[in-house]
């Protein structure tokens, strides 16, 4: 009788070393647990609004706005951006303001490592963009088209639409030419060529923004 009541006592120590052992894992009520940085009521009393989760450290990532880059001896000051989006990425179009080398920077690709410099060009004839089209000296081919969402950030931007027609052409030396003819809009046609992700510095604190 003696060794069964001190069995039925060991098991219920047992449970209740196990129960509070789950609710330090789950958190009882009024504990306090540790918050991933960027987040919790000090840091919104701050201002600081950033989603820890989209804060990467190192790595690929895409441009935004605000960002300078470092190319040569020019800085490029990301002051807006034409997002165009066709079921997924097409292309970012950033504005770049007070440039002697280019008026836009294009990101190509989501990670930004498919990288153009580019400047506005009137060398596009009017009319739907043909799969073939000369331009600075060299015969450029369509890589791609369609239709897109455009979406803005920033400032210092041409007037755009809700909806664009968008056309990708490519040539000899990574020569470029983006057109995107906004619906009910103008239309805008950046020449240049693409640069090599590794030529262009992100400046200190653009991983911040």
């Amino acid at each position: 009788m003696i060794i069964e009541l001190l069995l039925g006592a060991g098991l219920v120590t047992l449970g209740v070393v196990a129960v509070r052992a789950l609710r330090r894992e789950e958190g009882e009520p009024g504990a306090k647990r540790e918050q991933p940085p960027g987040t919790g009521a000090d840091s919104q009393a701050n201002g600081d609004q950033k989603d820890w989760r989209h804060i990467r450290v190192g790595g690929p990532r895409g441009l935004r706005v605000d960002d300078v880059l470092l190319y040569a001896d020019d800085e490029l000051w990301l002051a807006g951006e034409i997002h165009l989006d066709e079921e997924g990425f097409v292309m970012s179009l950033f504005r770049t303001p007070g440039s002697p080398r280019s008026g836009w920077l294009a990101q190509l690709d989501p990670e930004g490592r498919d990288l153009a410099v580019l400047s506005v060009t009137d060398d596009v004839p009017g009319g739907a963009v043909p799969t073939e089209l000369p331009f600075d000296g060299l015969r450029l081919a369509l890589r791609k088209r369609g239709h897109a969402e455009v979406r803005v950030a920033g400032d210092q931007l041409p007037p755009v639409t809700e909806r664009a027609r968008y056309a990708l052409l490519g040539g000899p030396g990574g020569r470029t030419l983006v057109v995107v003819d906004f619906e009910g809009g103008d239309r805008l046609a950046l020449g240049g060529e693409r640069v090599a992700r590794e030529l262009l510095d992100l400046l200190p604190g653009g991983e911040a923004r």
